[in-house]
């Protein structure tokens, strides 16, 4: 059961609206992701994500990747409610020319960070981001370069070999500031996860030297208590 305020259940509602109403509208995309991840990337967003709402490219933001990047709904709505799309950007979802490709493009969207395409490719940039945060902030310092990589992946996701050869190294050089949130929904685009996979991805990523926290996804509570505990472990 999700413990969230009125306010913050009512805005997890009209983002889940948003994707319904988009996807509907052009009769092509993955509004069952993006729902299901719907708590975890609000809560990230409101109460967690350090950025200027006025520079979108602010050198020491917080990195959000949406590596599901079918999920691309959840992030435009997101964008839209930090003002840095229009409505009129939401109703073209999937049109040619929009600012919200069916996929994010960063040359396209602001605020998105990277493009997202190919299942695996986003977290694997991260990777790469969380690593050049490690080497900035070495030489610059923490007070100029001391921001943290967030992910949200899929089941989709972590069964890509170029995802599991990225985490295998970040588990290596223990790359603290990047913290993946994982929508374990058991579906994905060919019908139950259970069809194709069976792997324990938390054992898998603890013995890959990951810091692992299973919850709910969808108790507000649950996600402060392990993004929190994920900041802690350095």
């Amino acid at each position: 059961m999700t413990t969230a305020s009125a306010s913050d259940a009512q805005a997890v509602n009209v983002i889940k609206g948003l994707i319904m109403d988009a996807t509907r509208k052009a009769a092509s995309g993955h509004p069952g992701g993006a729902m299901s991840s719907a708590d975890m990337a609000y809560v990230l967003f409101k109460d967690y994500l350090r950025y200027d709402p006025a520079d979108p490219t602010w050198f020491d933001r917080d990195r959000f990747v949406l590596s599901a990047g079918h999920e691309s709904m959840l992030l435009y709505a997101l964008l839209h409610l930090r003002g840095l799309i229009t409505m009129e950007d939401l109703q073209h979802f999937r049109q040619f020319g929009s600012k919200t490709p069916g996929h994010p493009e960063n040359y396209e969207t602001p605020g998105v960070e990277c493009t997202t395409g190919p299942l695996g490719q986003g977290f694997s940039m991260s990777v790469g981001m969380a690593v050049a945060e490690a080497m900035l902030r070495e030489r610059l310092g923490d007070d100029i370069a001391g921001h943290y990589t967030y992910v949200l992946s899929s089941d989709g996701d972590v069964q890509t070999p170029v995802f599991q050869g990225s985490a295998a190294l970040a588990g290596l050089w223990g790359l603290g500031r990047l913290i993946v949130l994982f929508d374990k929904n058991q579906v994905q685009l060919s019908g139950p996860v259970a069809i194709c996979d069976h792997v324990d991805y938390a054992k898998l990523f603890t013995s890959m030297g990951w810091h692992v926290v299973e919850i709910d996804g969808h108790d507000h509570a649950a996600i402060r208590a392990a993004i929190e505990a994920a900041k802690a472990e350095t």
